[in-house]
């Protein structure tokens, strides 16, 4: 019996790429991330009991604008789509960070003029 590498080959890549929705399916892995909930995954918009600073919440607004505008964009740019989505992640994140520690400043700068 002679075996066609070829067609096996192509039958096995074929089976390992219908494949890849269940599996990760199983990992948990959604394919289906809305922008808002990915936003609000690096920046808390929607909690009521943060108290955000103004100009941060401005910032952070605006970050997300131009994250929706890029999430939505039909090419991919060679992976600087995917790229700018990520630093806007790590921004919101930043941001966030930030306004967690808004009090340690007023707290060093007494210790500063002690």
């Amino acid at each position: 019996m002679k075996i066609n590498w070829k067609k096996t080959l192509v039958a096995a890549g074929l089976a390992g790429i219908a494949a890849v929705p269940f599996i990760s399916i199983a990992d948990g892995i959604n394919f289906k991330i809305k922008v808002g909930d990915d936003n609000e995954a690096h920046y808390r918009f929607r909690d009521r009991q943060v108290r955000h600073d103004p100009e941060m919440l401005r910032a952070a607004r605006s970050l997300a604008e131009a994250k929706n505008h890029l999430w939505y964009a039909k090419n991919e740019y060679g992976g600087h789509r995917a790229r700018a989505i990520q630093e806007i992640n790590m921004a919101l994140d930043e941001i966030s960070t930030a306004e967690a520690n808004r009090g340690n400043d007023r707290e060093n700068r007494r210790d500063d003029q002690r």
